[in-house]
């Protein structure tokens, strides 16, 4: 994928460009392209679609996530302005939404989160130990995407056999390209069939609660009222998108990053210890996530005229590798200090499950190094990664 943006006039007197975050592209593509993109703009104008606005500067786009009051969660995605599906809590703004984040902060919280340790390093291990005497494998299809979709069905208490199911569900949802999905049927499809399985899921525990957190949530009251079938069908929802494709994305991108970097995989072998700083830096260099927030008022912000109403794309890999931020920013520093990174977001929608998202990092990576420390890509392969959230589209790996 080309850098360079194609020209489209202007719009109220900045440049417009036919920018389309959708398409995919070779591996890091997307990530450059945002380097080179933010060194020449602080902003611009997307004609794609109705049109939205793109921050590529790194200190806004961070201002922008914490500011939710003109920049407001009730759409997240530059496309699509009025949703059509709700996630709760992602697209509420407080205090609904700082009420709803209260309630889940114990389920999500670093001590709940701690105890899960010994299942979550059995489940690893396991899927693990059943790769590696095959010598090589699709890195993605067998183990990044597998191992945190379990450790999010156990946690919702969801059945294990539907695995497969899910999983072909979050390819039509996340990794179709826009060539083979041009109208959204496909996706439209897995969205409807995701959402009827939770509605399923729902009525199930009302008739008989679990010891899961789907059951438990079901008990929980806001302003003293109990939660609607249709607010925790949403929430469902939510927990499905953030739990299924965040980490298999970033699991992807630390066993490309240590295949091609064998000095730094040779010492996270010898020294585990700096196995969490490795994790933070890979979140950070591959930054994949590419939010947007809804403006609530007029307002100018990387030198674009929002006006209220309008999209505003807000790319977190413009914050995470800038120069002025960082030294040396689009290193991976096994050694690094100053990890402040905002591979998370920001703001008071920072994502809930970043203290289980990092452990579930923290234990693939040992967990595989530990079993199959020696490894590369294997020959023949173009490696390409998706629009919208970069993930590699398939790894495979020999060792």
């Amino acid at each position: 994928m080309s850098a360079t943006l194609e020209p489209d006039g202007t719009h109220q007197g900045v440049p417009a460009y036919h920018f389309d975050n959708r398409l995919g592209g070779p591996v890091l593509s997307h990530q450059e392209r945002w380097d080179e993109i933010a060194r020449t703009h602080s902003g611009f104008r997307s004609t794609t679609a109705r049109g939205y606005w793109v921050v590529t500067e790194g200190e806004a786009v961070q201002q922008a996530l914490q500011d939710w009051r003109t920049f407001s969660n009730q759409s997240v995605t530059a496309l699509d302005p009025d949703p059509r599906f709700l996630w709760i809590p992602e697209m509420l703004d407080p205090p609904q939404h700082t009420a709803w984040r209260r309630l889940l902060g114990s389920a999500f919280s670093p001590k709940t989160v701690a105890a899960r340790e010994p299942e979550i390093r059995e489940v690893a291990s396991g899927l693990i130990d059943e790769l590696k005497d095959s010598g090589s494998a699709d890195v993605l299809d067998s183990f990044a995407r597998r191992f945190p979709t379990l450790i999010f069905m156990r946690l919702m208490g969801l059945p294990e056999q539907d695995l497969p199911q899910f999983l072909d569900w979050i390819h039509d949802l996340l990794h179709l390209s826009h060539g083979e999905d041009p109208h959204g049927e496909r996706q439209l499809s897995a969205m409807n069939a995701v959402s009827e399985y939770f509605e399923q899921q729902i009525a199930i525990r009302r008739e008989a609660p679990r010891d899961d957190l789907l059951s438990r949530a079901m008990t929980w009251t806001i302003d003293d009222e109990p939660i609607s079938d249709r607010d925790m069908h949403a929430f469902c929802i939510l927990l499905f998108q953030a739990g299924f494709d965040t980490v298999p994305i970033s699991i992807g991108w630390a066993l490309y990053h240590f295949a091609t970097h064998p000095e730094q995989r040779r010492a996270i072998v010898e020294d585990p210890a700096l196995i969490p700083t490795a994790v933070e830096e890979i979140l950070r260099v591959y930054s994949f996530v590419v939010p947007a927030r809804k403006a609530t008022q007029d307002v100018e912000i990387g030198g674009c005229p929002v006006r209220a109403g309008e999209m505003v794309m807000l790319p977190l890999a413009v914050s995470n590798r800038d120069p002025e931020r960082f030294d040396r920013p689009l290193e991976v520093d096994l050694r690094r200090k100053a990890t402040n990174h905002i591979a998370f977001g920001s703001g008071p929608h920072r994502c809930l499950g970043s203290h289980l998202a990092r452990l579930e990092l923290n234990v693939a990576v040992e967990a595989w190094h530990r079993r199959i420390p020696d490894y590369g890509i294997t020959a023949g392969q173009d490696l390409e990664q998706h629009g919208n959230m970069y993930g590699i589209k398939q790894l495979r790996l020999e060792w």
